[in-house]
């Protein structure tokens, strides 16, 4: 659900006014932060297009939907999350650490154009309804193709797209995941999954416990290191 007008209803205009990510990125083109209210579907699409846009609103839309499905394909792992707003923001109260860059490198203080919201709109609601013929079966992980990151040798390749690269974890499934439902957290009920690493790709001894959440009053959202606002 994209933000149209300010002048919604009390309760959404206060949630979006406690969080920094709502201040930087709330504005006409839709690239809004993930609503607080409505449906669990809808917050999985608003999260999920949000990822589509800023990781690979630029890329074909092959490209976009194969970021997508690795998003999904997170969700079924047992290292990550097991929704779609849980998983893009992994890591994003972190400075360093994240996941997903733009929930931690500032760029959601860019706009993107009407259009490539819409376009990333478009190919999340396919993905998330399963309208959709896989590219990446059941990678999990992808990076540009102008870096080489010390984890891709000891992943599988699946395939490049675009400027893209994706891998899946050895002995993992080939095959997509798919969008079963769920609860989708509040960005600020993340908990313990806001500070997660990547278990494949990271060395870590423990193992992060995704906290139970809270309807009532989550806590705030605080990405790029800053201070959550009162």
């Amino acid at each position: 659900m994209f933000l149209k007008s300010f002048k919604l209803t009390t309760l959404f205009a206060v949630s979006l006014s406690t969080s920094p990510v709502s201040a930087q990125t709330a504005g006409e083109n839709g690239n809004t932060p993930p609503p607080s209210v409505g449906s669990d579907l809808e917050r999985a699409s608003h999260c999920l297009s949000l990822a589509i846009a800023y990781e690979a609103g630029f890329e074909p839309a092959a490209g976009q939907q194969a970021v997508a499905e690795v998003i999904l394909n997170r969700t079924r792992h047992p290292a990550y999350p097991k929704s779609v707003c849980g998983v893009v923001f992994q890591g994003s109260s972190r400075r360093t650490g994240c996941q997903f860059t733009f929930t931690c490198d500032g760029a959601m203080k860019r706009a993107l154009s009407a259009k490539v919201m819409q376009n990333s709109r478009a190919i999340a609601e396919r993905v998330l309804t399963a309208n959709f013929t896989p590219y990446v079966g059941g990678a999990t992980h992808y990076h540009a193709n102008y870096v080489s990151p010390y984890w891709a040798p000891s992943l599988v390749k699946v395939g490049q797209i675009g400027a893209h690269i994706f891998y899946r974890a050895p002995g993992s499934s080939d095959r997509p995941a798919r969008y079963n439902g769920g609860i989708e957290p509040l960005v600020g009920g993340l908990g313990n999954w806001a500070n997660a690493p990547d278990s494949l790709t990271q060395k870590s001894t423990s193992k992060p416990v995704q906290v139970a959440q809270s309807e009532s009053k989550p806590a705030a959202f605080a990405p790029w290191g800053l201070p959550a606002l009162p």
